[in-house]
């Protein structure tokens, strides 16, 4: 899609949509496990996914990171219209991430038991946890592949295949899930065999798709030109990603550590949080759906010098962001109760995930704009500074209050907090800089035209 074109709220609603969709569909994806899980195993199983988490997001989140980069570059070179660039950054990118993988999958399966020592995972959960990662590190490749595959398609302006190839992979999952679980009895194990066979068909399929997408770009001006060249595409990836993959690793390396204060109210509580981070990220997939909108619009409409609509569009994902936050936000506390009893039936359970969601909940649209309003600057070519920002609010603000508040309370109710405590104060800070980033771009828009 070319966004560079056209009214900015149906271009909005057309790229979001599939995306927000996708990012549904990719969270039924991986609840489908904790949902069985929860319903045909132990509670011990439904925490050991709980405590895997972060674990897991700590090692792709850097690779994440790096893939956000490239889609911002493919972004600039599409919205310039210059085909042969676009195709030079995936032939680029794409052996590298495979070495990316490989070498993080090793690491995964080398760090798990460690990082789970770390955090104190009780051991009736322990051993469940470390085979359901290693399990899961072992066909982590997959996960990536399909990660900037379909990424690479979103920068492009396609939402809806990248949404259609998920939908098969949910079918896939679902049905290898009980397959495993259930007659196998192959418990939390099978749930990661489920997931990583399901990843490495979607990675397959979007990956074919790419390649004839690609195929059908008309060439641009940059044939033979030195800005295309793997040296460079590397350093722009590098610029452009490294701030964000390395801040993305920090965040989730922390967050393991709020992991840690929950494992310390037993495996009831452990249950409760890993049910409550669902709905958690059932929250964040419009948010992330609508922020990435907005970044895919900036990165596009920038590469094609329309600052001016850039503006519009920021003003447009901030009015369409907040009011669906507003809403999920109300449903989730109003209904917390009988949304978590449908993961598991246990009292404390519920209890725990009540208390958890409601806490977060009620301050999701300051999250919301954290978010928007660090990827807007990563469209205009800024990656550092928003992600410091993002990094000194939700690791080193949030940390520090972690630390002080466990020293004065043992409910947990209080780190439960940690979350929201962070985010309007990040929140302020994206946006002053968004500010500085704009006028400074259309400054040199202006310098241009002198010249």
């Amino acid at each position: 899609m070319d966004m560079t074109k056209g009214e900015i709220l149906p271009v909005f609603v057309r790229f979001s949509l599939p995306l927000l969709a996708g990012n549904l569909f990719q969270l039924f994806y991986s609840t489908t496990d904790i949902l069985i899980v929860g319903n045909y195993c132990d509670t011990p199983s439904l925490a050991a996914i709980g405590a895997s988490a972060n674990i897991i997001f700590t090692v792709t989140g850097f690779f994440i990171g790096l893939a956000n980069g490239a889609g911002v570059l493919v972004s600039n070179r599409y919205g310039a219209k210059d085909g042969n660039a676009v195709r030079a950054v995936f032939r680029t990118v794409l052996p590298a991430s495979v070495l990316l993988g490989l070498v993080l999958s090793v690491f995964g399966m080398f760090i798990s038991p460690r990082m789970l020592a770390m955090i104190a995972v009780p051991d009736e959960v322990f051993a469940k946890a470390d085979s359901y990662l290693r399990v899961y590190f072992g066909g982590l490749l997959f996960v990536l592949l399909y990660s900037i595959c379909a990424g690479i398609l979103r920068s492009l302006g396609d939402s809806k295949r990248p949404l259609y190839v998920l939908v098969l992979t949910v079918v896939l999952n679902v049905g290898l899930d009980f397959l495993f679980i259930l007659p196998a009895g192959l418990g939390l194990t099978g749930a990661a065999y489920a997931t990583v066979i399901s990843e490495g068909v979607s990675a397959a399929v979007v990956f074919i798709i790419l390649l004839r997408q690609l195929a059908r770009i008309p060439s641009g001006s940059s044939a033979g030109n030195g800005e295309s060249g793997p040296a460079a595409i590397i350093r722009s990836v590098l610029r452009l990603g490294l701030p964000s993959a390395v801040s993305s690793t920090l965040l989730n390396f922390s967050n393991t550590f709020m992991q840690r204060y929950i494992n310390g109210f037993g495996a009831d509580c452990m249950a409760g949080w890993a049910v409550y981070t669902r709905f958690d990220q059932l929250a964040i997939m419009p948010m992330v759906s609508i922020a990435m909108t907005a970044l895919t619009f900036t990165a596009q409409n920038y590469g094609a010098g329309e600052l001016g609509r850039v503006r519009k569009g920021i003003r447009t994902s901030a009015f369409l962001g907040f009011s669906i936050i507003a809403a999920v936000s109300a449903l989730l506390v109003s209904f917390a109760p009988p949304l978590i009893s449908l993961f598991n039936s246990d009292a404390e359970v519920i209890r725990y995930g009540t208390l958890f969601m409601r806490a977060s909940a009620s301050f999701y649209v300051f999250c919301f704009g954290s978010m928007l309003f660090c990827q807007i600057p990563h469209g205009l070519g800024y990656a550092a500074v928003p992600t410091f920002i993002t990094f000194a609010g939700f690791v080193l603000l949030r940390q520090t209050y972690l630390f002080l508040v466990t020293r004065v309370s043992a409910s947990p109710l209080p780190v439960a907090l940690a979350y929201p405590f962070a985010w309007p104060p990040t929140m302020l800070f994206e946006l002053l800089y968004l500010g500085r980033c704009l006028k400074k771009r259309e400054q040199e828009e202006k310098n241009k035209k002198t010249y």
